[in-house]
């Protein structure tokens, strides 16, 4: 038996298969991206935070994500209420739910710099967002179950 038989999956791929490019971060600048995902999670320090997920929909870098993350410390939780609250996300329950709800888009104009780590790697930064719009896919209501038969309920 030879090792391709052996290993039809992705293991027979990896020898033809080219290396991703290294990665970099995006230019500084000002991006219209979408939110792809936002959840509850720690830092490297077991603190709880919140993690938001962006995809940049226009522009040379489409498709690239950033990520900003929320913490809820002393001195930072004023600021991630009123920078969540922009979400519609004001409660603890919401935190800990899925987002963005099922069928709903977040459009957003991010305010993106480069920061350089104590580790000596740049890594881009949101400084800032401006929530654009909020739509909901016309397959919105069907998929959260609010319409009936007969119309809404």
């Amino acid at each position: 038996m030879n090792l391709n038989d052996a290993f039809s999956g992705g293991f027979a791929n990896f020898d033809d298969a080219e290396a991703a490019p290294e990665f970099t971060p995006v230019p500084p600048g000002v991006y219209v991206a979408r939110v792809l995902s936002g959840e509850a999670t720690k830092t490297r320090a077991g603190a709880d935070a919140y993690r938001m997920r962006f995809e940049i929909t226009e522009g040379p870098h489409t498709g690239r994500t950033l990520l900003r993350m929320w913490t809820f410390g002393p001195k930072a939780l004023t600021y991630s209420k009123r920078d969540l609250a922009a979400f519609g996300l004001s409660s603890m329950s919401q935190l800990l739910a899925p987002f963005p709800e099922a069928g709903r888009e977040y459009v957003v104009r991010l305010v993106v710099a480069l920061q350089r780590g104590n580790d000596g790697i740049e890594r881009n930064d949101i400084k800032s967002f401006t929530v654009v719009r909020v739509t909901d896919s016309p397959a919105a209501d069907f998929m959260l179950g609010r319409q009936s038969e007969g119309g809404q309920q």
